[in-house]
């Protein structure tokens, strides 16, 4: 009788004292903010820039069109997370990084080097992994203050797609926070992020302009480059390329494709080359991975060497002339012209990391590692300071898998006969 009296008021106990959330916290009781880009201040000092969302809050612009709502505030501080602190002088709720989806910075401040802001929150439990790494040209603050979307009410949503567009459209890299760290710290490959800015919607041609002028195809854009007008004014299109912590140069986005191909991290995209027959006219074609890369390094007569091997699979989806591809016989020619384009860029890619940045963004240094015997050997060997001087061949194999929905090519026809194209 008393065990089970015992039994029923230690479950009572239980039951009171492990119900409920000691450490609750309202939604609204912080903030949160998705974006932290960092600027040069003065007198040594961080300039830090956040954007949060307003809970609740849509708004609509003079053509009707709807807005989220969102804040952003700047302020110096001696260190990135007393900055945090320091934003409580405007904002009149504790900030909290919990839900940080992008920290951006800006080209002036990776150039000088990056390491001293990573390494000082790689300690901070707040932040997440998953964080996106970019690097803007221009100011940090600026390209927060354009980052706007006429697409639904959700800043973190918003937010979260677009800066995982690259891993749909590979115009960019998409770098996390992790992998970026390591790859400041490593000796087997070199860090990278992704590239971006403030287009003014300067680059657009007049529609006269270049008429008669076959199509430019197989040429990258950069940030603020790319011929488009819009709402939204921010843009991610290239790749930072660094030499330890410090940005060395970059990568347009039709080298960024090139570099994730070689890489294996190529979902697919869309590219673009001329017909060799009629080069005023353009074949289309979605590219991706048949397989991931094989990458085999040795040495020859005291030189490394890096044997690259992909393949890769095409879907036609547009071809603008009446040459007919589908045709068995002309699927091979058609093979080759794709594998000459992508090689060529491959191989200018490669070549120009090598030359001109002497940054292994491809991580050849995890092959080669296996020549030696052991860790000190490679460490004294430092292969960062003679991957310039390797010599890496690609083997590339292309497959034309799919030809579209259509058949074969019909003629067009007019009043006056059949249209030549």
């Amino acid at each position: 009788m008393y065990r089970k009296i015992n039994l029923l008021l230690l479950f009572i106990i239980l039951f009171t004292m492990l119900t409920g959330c000691y450490d609750a916290v309202e939604i609204d009781d912080e903030v949160y903010p998705v974006m932290l880009g960092v600027d040069r201040g003065s007198n040594n000092k961080f300039k830090i820039t956040i954007q949060y969302p307003v809970y609740g809050a849509v708004n609509r612009n003079q053509e009707g069109t709807q807005r989220m709502q969102a804040n952003v505030a700047v302020i110096e501080a001696p260190s990135l997370i007393e900055a945090m602190e320091m934003f409580g002088q405007e904002i009149s709720r504790q900030v909290t990084l919990k839900h940080l989806k992008v920290i951006v910075f800006s080209e002036k401040v990776a150039t000088e080097g990056v390491g001293g802001y990573i390494l000082g929150i790689q300690r901070y439990r707040e932040l997440r992994n998953t964080v996106s790494i970019t690097v803007v040209r221009g100011n940090a603050e600026d390209f927060i203050r354009e980052n706007l979307s006429i697409i639904g009410e959700s800043l973190p949503k918003m937010v979260e797609l677009f800066f995982s567009q690259p891993l749909h459209n590979s115009y960019s890299t998409h770098e996390q926070f992790f992998n970026f760290y390591r790859s400041i710290l490593s000796n087997y490959d070199q860090p990278v992020a992704a590239y971006g800015g403030v287009n003014n919607y300067q680059n657009e041609k007049n529609q006269n302009e270049g008429v008669d002028n076959p199509p430019v195809t197989g040429k990258g854009y950069l940030p603020e480059e790319v011929p488009r007008k819009g709402s939204a004014k921010r843009e991610l299109s290239g790749t930072a390329v660094f030499n330890g912590d410090k940005m060395v140069g970059y990568l347009d986005s039709y080298e960024t494709r090139y570099f994730l191909l070689v890489e294996g991290k190529l979902k697919g995209a869309t590219m673009t080359i001329n017909d060799k027959y009629k080069p005023d006219t353009v074949i289309a074609s979605y590219i991706k991975l048949a397989r991931k890369p094989k990458i085999k390094a040795h040495f020859s007569n005291g030189k490394p060497v890096v044997d690259v091997n992909l393949k890769v699979d095409a879907d036609i989806v547009s071809i603008k002339n009446k040459i007919p591809y589908e045709k068995l016989y002309m699927v091979q020619d058609l093979n080759n012209q794709i594998k000459n384009f992508l090689l060529k860029g491959i191989n200018k890619t490669i070549e120009k990391t090598q030359k001109e940045y002497e940054s292994d963004i491809f991580g050849f240094g995890y092959h080669l590692v296996d020549n030696f015997k052991t860790i000190q050997e490679w460490e004294n060997y430092n292969w960062l300071s003679h991957y310039k001087d390797a010599k890496i061949n690609v083997n590339l194999t292309v497959n034309v898998r799919r030809m579209g929905v259509g058949f074969y090519t019909s003629d067009i026809w007019n009043s006056e006969g059949k249209v030549e194209k």
